[in-house]
């Protein structure tokens, strides 16, 4: 049955607060866990990394040093679905909890994300991109 861009919307929010939830609970495990095994990411100390451990271990790293925010929230700004098994989704990274107002014009980061549907969203790419305040 093809996905609704709203059951796909409403998914994808599900998941996108999932890896929220990993980074202010500073659970690299929770991070990465819908992560596909090959992912490729760029977190938002810059760190490259290719493969779900690989993504996990940069959490690690970046906790260590300190960073990111206590908190984060994902909210998302745009959603193409190119194919029903294919998302691509831009979101706005805010130092913010999840019922905390935000300002969609001005996140501090913006995040695309590419996610694949098999059996659920999976994440196969994360790039985040800083904004000049």
């Amino acid at each position: 049955m093809p996905l609704s861009t709203d059951s796909a919307l409403t998914e994808i929010t599900a998941l996108l607060d999932d890896v929220a939830a990993g980074i202010s609970e500073r659970d690299p495990d929770r991070c990465v866990a819908r992560f596909t095994p090959d992912a490729r990411s760029v977190i938002a100390t810059g760190a490259r990394a290719a493969g779900r451990e690989a993504i996990r271990a940069a959490h690690v790293t970046a906790f260590a040093a300190g960073g990111p925010p206590r908190t984060a929230r994902f909210v998302v700004l745009d959603l193409h679905l190119p194919r029903p098994d294919l998302a691509l989704v831009t979101t706005g990274a805010y130092a913010a909890a999840p019922d905390e107002v935000v300002d969609l014009d001005h996140p501090t980061s913006v995040v695309t994300w590419t996610l694949l549907h098999d059996d659920g969203w999976w994440v196969a790419a994360r790039q985040f991109t800083p904004v000049a305040g």
